[in-house]
């Protein structure tokens, strides 16, 4: 696999697993000051999948 593909699979799964997380303990019943704390995790989770993805690789450099 390569470095590409492996980091878009892990912030695939790093955004799927908290929005999973946070919606999990959504339905056992969070505090009304626990509800900003599961948002910023899944929004940081969803910054780091676009920033993965939108971030421009850098280019070889050659060498003499």
């Amino acid at each position: 696999m390569d470095r590409v593909r492996a980091e878009r699979l892990g912030t695939l799964f790093l955004a799927v697993f908290s929005t999973g997380l946070a919606a999990r303990f959504a339905e056992d019943g969070l505090a009304p000051a626990q509800w900003p704390g599961a948002l910023a995790a899944v929004l940081g989770s969803l910054a780091a999948a676009a920033v993965v993805r939108l971030w421009p690789r850098p280019q070889p450099v050659r060498s003499r």
